[in-house]
């Protein structure tokens, strides 16, 4: 039975279905009969490589230094832009201010004035009702 799961498990290698795990198993009880397969395995187990225990926590922090450097970067460049255009309208705007005249403020003031109701305040006419030392009572006369 161990020969047809062998015979089997190279098949499903050959036409590349096998699982790891299969491999594995075919490449530690590969007789000397299948020559190609058990050259392959032999060079197999030479060369395989054993993964670090923390091998993804290095990887996931390696790829966070790269891409915070390419943050910061374009928060840098988008926040220096729009400095540079703040600081450019500011300026224009200041440009464009100071082409009135004297005349023109004046006009306009007036103008800003004019939409103000202006109303007389006038004191009320008062008449002392009570009066002493301590409290005076006023009463007010239209």
């Amino acid at each position: 039975m161990k020969e047809v799961n062998i015979k089997d498990l190279i098949e499903k290698y050959k036409s590349g279905k096998s699982s790891l795990k299969e491999e594995e198993f075919l490449f530690d009880n590969i007789d000397d009969s299948e020559t190609g397969i058990k050259a392959w395995s032999s060079f197999v187990k030479k060369n395989k490589k054993v993964v670090p225990d923390n091998f993804n926590d290095d990887l996931w922090q390696s790829f966070d230094k790269k891409t915070t450097k390419t943050n910061r970067f374009k928060i840098g460049l988008m926040s220096a832009v729009a400095s540079i255009l703040l600081l450019s309208t500011l300026y224009l705007n200041n440009l464009r201010n100071q082409g009135l005249s004297n005349n023109e403020k004046e006009a306009l003031l007036n103008e800003a004035k004019k939409m103000f109701i202006v109303t007389e305040q006038t004191k009320p006419i008062l008449r002392i009702i009570v009066e002493s030392d301590l409290l005076i009572v006023y009463t007010k006369i239209e």
